[in-house]
């Protein structure tokens, strides 16, 4: 009995200690990254017993079992589910869900509800570009908003790109303001993805008023990331890398084809040698992408901060490491909150980008262009033996280029002027771009009452580039080489500081809610330039590529120029709303600016805006599936100097080139006036209306926001050489030369869903654009771009601006094989009056997605973008070079005889009539798969055991896949002249990406 009493003593024992042993009590804070979030739900899964946080975040839960998960909730956050695992001690973080919260963005100087904005303005999140490849911030920006291209300068590493907010507002310089944490700066290149936290496209003159003088083509904000109260210090590692490789479709003519084409132009009987050079595929090869970025952020309720560094490292496809791209950039952004009242930070980054640049975007004498012009019967390197013509020039003396087998490069068989191996010329690129830019903002922040802020700003923008190049001496034929070794550098640093003043006031009073906003702003650019050529060089190679070294005086050449602008502004922004329902806004700026003539300096820049939040009106169904509904409208205007260098209004002097007799048989130097300034320049004036509506339905899973856009920049700043008779003997200065008309319709339209384990989303876009010059202020058409002797497009009223210029065809005669060229004046006779309009750079739509899958921790995005409706001038083929290759497309589709169905003629190699007509315009249109992407993410559980928070892996297909009918290297790829756009003279294409990478958080 006794040894049964003490068995069950000894159970109840054991069992009351295991489960003591297995049930625990934990305490824990529930907040988000602005501190505790009183009322939070905590839920033992699979049991009844739960808990709510206290008015500071805080919980306790009793007679936990060690396997026990938490589900933690909270209105407007993403739930969260926590393994317990013999924590004693458990802090959760709960993120904001985007779709249920009312979204706050950031507009000029300060920030609203997206509810109650009443302007257009798109949003770009940094989850939207964090995973994407691109080097620079803007092209991951492609295809994200409506109302936005951005246009490639070239596929070449660290190119830049053109944006384009609602189509392009002036024939010269149309790139949107950036403005980057409140400083405004020329170029993003400075800035890596990783650091963004949001970007704002302000769109219309109403969002973009409040910056006067400079938003007439848009403004950019990009916002970087901070540090916040986390429960730790956050280090988080991301890394992207990979190969990269041509994916163009462009199809040469092969030798047979060639000789063939050549034969039947009457030009050559020209007999096979045996070779076939593909000069594509021996300057394209596959080049090596990585990036990397590294940030530590944290903080206290007083101060919070953040420190990143990323490098990037990219080589490109064509010229491998030298057209290499470099970039390392440091960032600190930090915030100090000293009292109840004073609260001060900074925004601060460094960045040292390093670009090897090879020469492009030339119908003479760029890489590309010579391996599309190139004859395919000549050998990249003599490998059986070296002609007699080879030899006989180095007899001569002359230096003839070899490669690193000491094989000599191939010197064209047929083809001449200045085209050369492209491939030798690669070996001699020596040009880098050296460049080391600092950006920043310090502000201080004071509430003397609540309500009122007091800001104080002061930005920075220093720039400092060094352009260095050296040629050696070589000779690739009569019309291409370089007897002397050579060095020049441009070395130009730009610096501005910028300070703001302003003061926010905000109040409410019963159902009524307004915000004051009042400032000032001051700011100077200064910009000098210095340029040096010397020679010769007493030994070829890097090292030796410095002035000090160079052997001849008299070859020393020097020159600079010294740009400076100032302005000051005030401004002033009145915000008002009653019972969320009724929005009202209104804008107004002043500028002053040193650019223009005492009578011109100053404009005022006003704007005013509307809004109906129907949804929150009574009679609105609280059961509706549409939960919220808005009707904007807006009109204002904005300016544009961008198109000035400075100093306008001055009458400047030059002494080049002027020599005056002193009588002894001597010369003086010599003065006379530069271009003659114009009195009379005033502000481009961007004047716009836009008319729009957003919803959101079904619980907030469908959004859509949709605007009618209808903008005229006026007064456009156009350079004017030419508009004054010759004999006056100096070309006239800047003036006001006519109206540029856009408008057009957008459509943003997403679906985002979960189900279950299972999550989805669309995020479609789509634009429409319409671009006219709708006035000229002169008597006779502006030229613009000149390819070989030839104006190829065109500032003309009643056509789009810079459209081509060509001759118009009607088919191929059937009898003789030639052009019908279109008798466009009447006259009779084709001549040079019947050049006409042939194309348009300017695309009628635009559009854009995302698709985006996730199944646990697995999840698949798709993103693409395209034009539709714009057309590219191919005019790298070459009239005045016969012996040159040419697109195969003009073999295989060419007439060969009566009856011949062909849609180019008989074979020539320099008819005006073919090289120059809407038959070299090809169809600019296409769709590109921008990032195919397949991430995985670690599960919590593994994640624990490994004392990190996240860990994600991903491979991604980036510019792989290309739907188009352009038959030249790339639809995309554009120029660096404003002026130019889709003019091809052998564009460097954008290359496919394989990128893999790696996320952790620790």
């Amino acid at each position: 009995m006794k040894i049964l009493i003490l068995r069950n003593i000894f159970f109840l024992f054991f069992f009351s200690f295991c489960t003591y042993v297995q049930a625990q009590k934990i305490t824990g804070t529930v907040s988000d990254v602005n501190g505790p979030l009183p009322g939070a739900s905590i839920l033992v899964m699979g049991t009844n017993n739960g808990t709510t946080t206290d008015f500071d975040g805080k919980f306790t839960l009793e007679e936990l079992a060690t396997d026990a998960i938490l589900k933690v909730s909270y209105v407007g956050y993403t739930a969260k589910e926590v393994m317990v695992n013999n924590q004693t001690i458990i802090n959760i973080t709960l993120a904001e869900d985007a779709s249920l919260l009312d979204e706050v963005i950031v507009v000029g100087y300060g920030t609203q509800k997206k509810s109650l904005v009443t302007g257009a303005i798109s949003s770009i999140k940094a989850d939207d570009i964090q995973n994407n490849g691109s080097t620079r911030v803007e092209q991951a920006m492609q295809g994200k908003v409506s109302g936005i291209s951005v246009l490639s300068n070239s596929g070449s590493p660290g190119s830049a790109s053109k944006i384009r907010i609602r189509g392009t507002g002036s024939n010269g310089n149309s790139d949107p303001i950036y403005i980057v944490d409140g400083m405004k700066t020329s170029s993003i290149d400075n800035i890596d993805s990783g650091d963004v936290q949001s970007i704002e496209i302000l769109k219309d003159a109403a969002s973009s008023a409040i910056y006067g003088t400079e938003g007439a083509n848009g403004v950019v904000l990009i916002t970087t990331k901070s540090g916040n109260n986390y429960d730790k210090p956050v280090m988080s590692y991301n890394t992207q890398f990979g190969f990269q490789s041509e994916r163009t479709q462009i199809k040469l003519m092969d030798e047979s084809q060639y000789r063939t084409y050549l034969n039947e132009a009457g030009i050559q009987n020209i007999p096979s040698n045996g070779i076939n050079t593909n000069w594509l595929n021996e300057v394209f090869e596959t080049a090596w992408v990585e990036k990397h970025h590294l940030s530590f952020a944290g903080g206290s309720e007083k101060s919070s901060y953040l420190l990143s560094g990323s490098y990037t490292n990219q080589d490109g496809i064509v010229g491998g490491d030298r057209a290499n791209f470099k970039r390392y950039t440091a960032r600190l952004n930090s915030k100090h909150k000293i009292n109840d009242w004073l609260e001060v930070g900074n925004n601060l980054s460094y960045s040292n980008t390093s670009r090897d640049v090879i020469s492009e975007d030339d119908e003479y004498r760029s890489i590309l262009n010579n391996a599309l012009l190139m004859d395919p019967l000549t050998p990249v390197t003599y490998t059986d033996g070296v002609p007699t013509k080879v030899t006989d020039l180095v007899d001569r003396g002359l230096t003839i280029l070899s490669d690193d087998k000491g094989d000599y490069y191939g010197l064209p068989e047929y083809v001449t002027g200045e085209i050369a191996n492209p491939v030798a010329m690669l070996s001699i690129q020596n040009r880098n771009i050296k460049t080391d830019k600092i950006l920043g903002t310090f502000f201080a922040n004071v509430t003397p009452f609540e309500g009122l802020v007091l800001t104080s700003r002061l930005g920075i923008d220093v720039n400092y580039s060094i352009d260095h190049n050296w040629d050696p001496v070589y000779y690739v034929s009569a019309e291409r080489q370089n007897s002397l070794a050579t060095i020049d550098d441009n070395i130009t640093k730009t610096s501005s500081w910028l300070w703001e003043n302003f003061a926010t006031y905000t109040n409410d009073y019963k159902k009524h809610n307004y915000t004051i906003l009042l400032g000032t702003t001051a700011e100077r650019y200064q910009s000098p330039n210095f340029y040096l050529f010397s020679g010769p060089m007493p030994k070829e190679g890097d090292n030796y590529a410095y002035h000090d070294y160079s052997q001849d005086d008299d070859l020393d050449k020097t020159g600079g120029s010294y740009v400076e602008r100032k302005k000051r502004s005030v401004f002033g922004r009145f915000s008002y709303s009653y019972d969320d329902r009724y929005l009202l806004e209104g804008t107004l700026r002043y500028d002053e600016s040193s650019a223009f003539s005492d009578a011109n300096k100053g404009a005022y820049f006003p704007s005013i805006s509307a809004g109906w939040v129907m949804s929150n009106e009574n009679f609105w169904g609280e059961d509706s599936k549409v939960n919220y509904f808005k009707f904007r409208a807006s009109w204002g205007q904005v300016g544009s100097d961008q198109n000035l260098y400075g100093n306008e209004d001055l009458q400047f002097y030059t002494s080049e080139g002027i020599k005056i007799p002193d009588g002894n048989g001597g010369f003086l130097s010599g003065y006379e006036a530069d271009d003659l300034p114009n009195p009379d320049l005033t502000w481009e004036t961007s004047e716009q209306l836009d008319l729009g509506i957003d919803l959101r339905a079904f619980d907030g899973k469908l959004t859509f926001t949709t605007d009618y856009y209808d903008k005229k920049t006026k007064d456009l700043i156009v350079s004017g050489n030419g508009l004054i008779p010759l004999s006056v003997g100096r070309n006239f200065g800047s003036f006001n030369g006519g109206t540029v008309s856009n408008k057009g319709l957008e459509f943003e339209l997403g679906y985002n869903n979960k189900i279950g384990d299972f999550s989805y989303g669309v995020n479609l876009n789509l634009s429409t654009l319409k671009n006219e010059v709708t006035e000229l202020a002169v008597d006779s058409p502006i030229d613009g771009v000149n390819v070989r002797g030839f104006d190829t497009t065109r500032f003309e009223e009643g056509e789009p601006i810079w459209y081509y210029r060509g001759y118009k065809t009607n088919g191929i005669d059937e009898t003789t094989g030639e052009v019908i060229i279109v008798d466009v004046d009447g006259s009779g006779d084709i001549t040079a009056n019947d050049i006409t309009n042939i194309g348009d750079p300017h695309p009628d739509l635009l559009y854009g997605g995302q698709i985006n899958l996730g199944y646990k921790n697995w999840d698949f995005n798709i993103n693409f973008q395209g034009v539709h409706g714009n057309e590219i001038y191919m005019l790298w083929n070459r009239t005045d070079r016969p012996y040159s290759n040419k697109p195969s497309f003009l073999y295989d589709e060419r007439w060969t005889g009566a009856g011949s169905n062909a849609s180019y003629p008989k074979a020539d190699v320099s008819s005006d009539y073919l090289y120059r007509s809407d038959l070299m315009v090809g169809d600019g249109s296409y769709m590109r798969i921008k990032q195919i992407q397949l991430g995985y993410s670690l599960p919590s559980y593994l994640l624990e055991k490994m004392k990190i928070d996240r860990l994600r892996l991903s491979l991604s297909v980036e510019d792989y896949f290309t739907i188009t009918n352009y038959e030249g290297l790339d639809p995309e790829a554009g120029s660096t002249n404003n002026s130019g756009q889709g003019i091809d003279r052998g564009v460097y294409p954008i290359p496919g990406k394989i990128i893999f990478g790696l996320s952790v958080n620790l």
